[in-house]
């Protein structure tokens, strides 16, 4: 007879199953956005158990979140949070999103934009260049960390949010604008060695072509464009992790910054 209790176990504990409700929808909206963590149609396999189980564990500390008087207080809440997990996923995409720019304005100067391959984060084509080198910034991602920093904003900071109260606000705001800016400015940054050699080469090719109109420069400079380009590439590769890890180490102050617009709740010591 016990199972028939439990309808009447949920309707005493409707504030509880409502703050589950809120951390779960924040959770998935996190996971469908956050890059390295179960990319793809297959990561679904990953994400949805996934969801749950961050979702069971989070309960442990968050704070109850009092149960609305009306639909549209609900439905408010539940936006909430759907904003807050698919920012804090947002901000870990953009650096990704920086290298990956970056890698394809190196592989068009190469002549590599032809060759294509589907990414499964975003279901889109992206040439293979663009794809290791978003691989990369990945796995730098989750090498140095900044999974978990995400995931423990994700979470509520230690019980510190209280669900569904996030309002995304002027510094927010002003914070998104600021990463998306800098998915270009990084990308600038990163290939501007690739593609200030191949300038240079592709000028010296006009220069030989000028002067031995014999020779078949488009024969000799395809090839040669794409070794430089690569080359350059593997020599700057070390430099670019280090650009990425710098960019990962700022996750969290950025973090910071958007967890401001929701509701804090001092945390509540035994």
């Amino acid at each position: 007879m016990e199972h028939l209790a439990v309808p009447l176990k949920i309707l005493e504990n409707l504030p509880a199953v409502w703050t589950f409700l809120l951390i779960f929808v924040r959770y998935a909206a996190f996971m469908i956005v956050v890059p390295g963590i179960g990319s793809g149609m297959r990561g679904a396999i990953v994400r949805i158990p996934a969801v749950f189980a961050f979702s069971i564990a989070s309960m442990a500390q968050s704070p109850i979140a009092p149960l609305p008087d009306g639909l549209g207080p609900m439905l408010a809440g539940v936006i909430a949070e759907v904003l807050l997990g698919a920012v804090i996923g947002f901000l870990p995409l953009l650096i990704v999103s920086g290298a990956q720019t970056a890698a394809h304005l190196a592989s068009t100067s190469m002549g590599l934009g032809a060759n294509q391959l589907l990414d499964p984060t975003s279901g889109s084509t992206v040439n293979d260049l663009s794809r290791i080198i978003g691989d990369i910034a990945i796995l730098v991602f989750l090498g140095t960390g900044g999974d978990h920093v995400v995931l423990m904003a994700v979470s509520g900071l230690g019980g510190t949010i209280m669900p569904g109260t996030f309002l995304i606000g002027e510094p927010s705001m002003n914070l998104l604008v600021e990463r998306s800016a800098h998915v270009f400015r990084a990308a600038t940054m990163l290939s501007a060695p690739v593609i200030v050699a191949l300038l240079l080469t592709q000028f010296v090719m006009g220069l030989i072509s000028r002067a031995v109109p014999t020779v078949n420069i488009f024969i000799v400079s395809f090839p040669l464009t794409i070794g430089i380009g690569l080359i350059l590439t593997a020599l700057a590769l070390p430099d670019t992790v280090v650009y990425l890890t710098h960019d990962i180490n700022r996750l969290e102050d950025s973090i910071l910054v958007v967890t401001q617009d929701a509701t804090t709740v001092p945390i509540q010591t035994p």
